[in-house]
């Protein structure tokens, strides 16, 4: 999310661009309003109150969205699980490739993360914060790795750990590499289906020194509202092989480090590095 203020002359011109910043964004929270619109959260909080009655944002606990109540929930992870499974565990190897020994890396929650999870050899003596539950699961007992949960709130949809806790938790902490999940990409940015996981995204990014998005070409396609980041905050992104020319000529005027891999049944192999 950017940092710069919007410009407003009047209290309605701001609740009008208050709006179109929610609208883009999908949810923020009432801090983040504060400080891009440099007023103080009371102001927000009443701004955020009128526009609620009027009908043209949603309010929700410590934040306000655009979107429905379903679209706010995300999908259910099981299913998003099955979905590019050899896509997936191809990517999974690449990024694992960039973990290198004593590191201390933060997994997304999402089932590509996951993947990277159960494949992550046990002699590399690296610590992995993480907001996943399947990710905390495959790690239990594993050798040489050590594991800091970023606790909260367990969301049942998307298996993955929010709230006050786990942005506190995150707040003092500073990581090497950051591998991020996506619900869908284009020539915006990173989305999510969840505003809430957004938010612990967002949180993420801001501690990481590199941050790696992992997401298969399906996400091309994929219908998520909620904004994560730009493709400024990403400086890598790896994908499978099933996007087309004019998606890649999109990453690569983004100044993104692009690597494509090929997932095959028996083994994985990289197909290109742009």
């Amino acid at each position: 999310m950017s940092e710069e203020n919007y410009r407003y002359t009047s209290a309605p011109e701001r609740r009008e661009r208050l709006v179109q910043f929610i609208s883009d964004q999908g949810y923020c929270t009432i801090t983040e309003l504060s400080k891009a619109f440099a007023v103080s959260e009371m102001t927000i909080r009443r701004d955020v109150l009128r526009l609620a009655e009027q009908g043209k944002v949603r309010a929700f606990r410590g934040g306000v969205g655009s979107l429905s109540k379903q679209d706010m929930e995300g999908s259910d992870y099981r299913l998003r699980d099955m979905k590019m499974a050899d896509a997936k565990r191809a990517i999974a190897v690449k990024a694992i490739d960039m973990i290198t020994l004593g590191s201390v890396v933060a997994i997304d929650a999402g089932t590509t993360g996951h993947q990277v999870a159960e494949l992550l050899p046990p002699d590399r003596g690296v610590t992995v914060v993480t907001n996943s539950f399947p990710v905390v699961a495959s790690l239990i007992g594993r050798t040489g790795t050590e594991v800091m949960c970023l606790g909260g709130l367990l969301h049942p949809e998307s298996l993955s750990f929010d709230g006050p806790a786990a942005l506190a938790a995150i707040a003092n902490l500073r990581v090497e590499t950051l591998f991020l999940a996506a619900s869908g990409i284009g020539e915006r940015g990173a989305f999510c289906g969840n505003g809430f996981d957004a938010i612990t995204k967002r949180a993420l990014i801001e501690v990481a020194e590199r941050v790696v998005l992992l997401a298969d070409s399906s996400k091309f396609y994929a219908s998520a509202m909620v904004k994560i980041c730009d493709w400024e905050a990403i400086d890598r992104i790896i994908i499978d092989d099933g996007i087309s020319e004019e998606q890649q000529r999109m990453l690569e005027q983004q100044d993104v480090d692009v690597e494509v891999v090929t997932g095959q049944e028996f083994g994985v192999t990289v197909e290109a590095v742009l």
